[in-house]
């Protein structure tokens, strides 16, 4: 009869265990689940609004001028083949309207998916989306029937206003988008609708994927709830020879102790202390390991970079790359092409950290293989080239390449911010022109790429930088700043040499962070002409 109580009050605890595992394994996936549903959406919802934002800013001069050179030439066929070239770039976009500014409907992806339309001339009929036609901003529609305008400030910031152009609440992660017109002075607009089934699909995915572990999660803490409470007897000599394994270096050493007394209490927090310490183990290893491998991946992007500046004759060089992480996304550079032509170039990858380091590796490589060809465009193109076919579709590289023959200047930007010009005589600043798509963004990059010249005095100094610099942030939140950048290069223009300029500036921008974190690589090439 005692030995049938004790049988029944160990199942008793087993059947409490079991179930005590079982809701708590459940609890948490379940709020696991909704927490990483819900941030999940709200990534993916970001990324639509600022890819349809990159997207419509980008196509809409290219439908413009398909339409006008092909189109409206009564060339649908190559036309067609063009626009769904554009669409492919953006599976969120699920129509394109080009239209006028008086509400004509001149092309509809939809209607027009196979032929050209060839009936009545075609209006907008909602009067809402008229009157955006007309504007010179451009519009959001969103889900809630909210309307909201992007405008840019001298910073090129975007503020989310009215019709009346006075700011509004912006676009949140939770808002969904009907369609963004994208006004083109003074004649078209073309309008984007938007969609979410591919957003809706991942959801739906992430979701069978945390149901199927869930399920594996509960079988599992049945299992091992189950093997855990048939196991509630247990000598102390058990205890004692595991205590002398663990002892040895081997952590994965457990004592199945079976009674319900203060041992069993014990054993429980033996094994406990086993398990942390395995993994403990297990995680300072790897952690030596992954902080040697970026150890190592660091020494190798520091090689990447000039080992000293060059002497270029005319020239008075200074440099510095202040990455944000081990592996920084910038990168520099200086090719002598001959006895008197230098290649001078500074880049910036999205982001930093390894893949940006490897995006780094790839770009210099290719750059320098191409660095003597007839033109920066060439180099620019190939490079192009590489870069889209061989890195990830969110990867890309702005760059600013100069080409600098016995005191003469040519440049070409590819995204990268402008560079800035001191011109000693004046003992003014002023911005270069920069211009250009960032590498590995579209296949085809050489209709985009524009060669300019400029003027380069002695006493004059050109500053190369990342936007690391002007997109720096204080303690108090604050943005460094164009403007800012600009004075300081102002107050130290006349320093003696290119590294007092540099570290000038460079110190400027320090004093400003404080004790701020900095978010993203600083880099900066200094030249002055002597």
């Amino acid at each position: 009869m005692r030995r049938r109580r004790n049988l029944n009050k160990m199942r008793s605890i087993k059947t409490k265990l079991i179930t005590a595992i079982s809701v708590l394994i459940i609890f948490l996936f379940s709020i696991t689940a909704l927490l990483l549903i819900d941030d999940k959406t709200k990534e993916l919802s970001h990324d639509i609004y600022t890819n349809a934002r990159s997207f419509s800013e980008l196509t809409t001069p290219k439908i413009v001028d398909l339409y006008k050179s092909l189109l409206a030439e009564k060339s649908f066929v190559i036309f067609n083949r063009e626009v769904k070239d554009i669409f492919r770039k953006n599976i969120d976009i699920s129509k394109i309207r080009l239209v006028t500014y008086a509400g004509e409907i001149l092309y509809d992806s939809v209607q027009e998916k196979d032929r050209s339309y060839e009936g009545e001339t075609r209006h907008v009929a909602d009067q809402d989306l008229k009157a955006r036609l007309q504007r010179n901003l451009p519009s959001y529609l969103l889900a809630s029937g909210r309307t909201v305008y992007l405008k840019k400030d001298s910073e090129g910031n975007y503020i989310s206003v009215n019709e009346n152009e006075k700011e509004v609440t912006p676009i949140s992660d939770t808002d969904k988008i009907i369609n963004v017109v994208l006004p083109l002075p003074p004649n078209y607009s073309v309008v984007f609708d938007v969609t979410y089934e591919n957003l809706n699909a991942r959801i739906l995915g992430t979701t069978k994927r945390i149901v199927l572990l869930l399920v594996f999660g509960v079988l599992l803490g049945l299992g091992f709830g189950w093997v855990f409470s048939g196991k509630i007897t247990n000598p102390i000599e058990k205890l004692k020879e595991g205590a002398l394994i663990i002892g040895k270096g081997d952590f994965k050493a457990r004592v199945n102790v079976k009674t319900r007394d203060e041992v069993g209490v014990l054993a429980d927090t033996f094994n406990k202390m086993a398990q942390d310490l395995e993994i403990s183990t297990k995680a300072m290893i790897e952690k030596e390991r992954m902080s040697k491998e970026l150890e190592v991946a660091a020494r190798i992007q520091k090689q990447i970079l000039p080992e000293k500046l060059p002497t270029i004759a005319g020239l008075d060089i200074a440099a510095t790359v202040i990455p944000a992480t081990e592996i920084g996304g910038d990168c520099y550079d200086f090719i002598q092409v001959d006895p008197d032509t230098n290649i001078i170039y500074i880049s910036d990858v999205t982001g930093h950290g390894i893949p940006s380091g490897i995006v780094v590796s790839i770009a210099n490589a290719i750059i320098y293989s191409y660095a003597r060809s007839s033109s920066m465009s060439d180099i620019l193109f190939n490079a192009n080239r590489v870069l889209k076919n061989k890195t990830l579709q969110n990867m890309f590289m702005t760059l600013l390449m100069l080409r600098y023959r016995q005191g003469k200047v040519s440049y070409m930007s590819a995204g990268h911010p402008e560079m800035l010009h001191y011109f000693a005589k004046d003992k003014k600043v002023s911005t270069e022109k920069g211009g250009g798509i960032a590498l590995g963004m579209v296949p085809d990059n050489s209709k985009m790429l524009t060669e300019s010249t400029m003027s380069f005095e002695i006493g004059d100094a050109i500053i190369l930088y990342s936007d690391g610099i002007p997109e720096a942030v204080s303690e108090h939140g604050d943005m460094y700043g164009l403007q800012r950048f600009k004075r300081a290069l102002n107050d130290c223009g006349e320093l003696a040499s290119a590294e007092a300029i540099k570290s000038a500036l460079i110190a400027d921008v320090k004093q400003f962070m404080g004790n701020a974190v900095q978010a993203d690589d600083i880099t900066m090439v200094v030249l002055r002409r002597v």
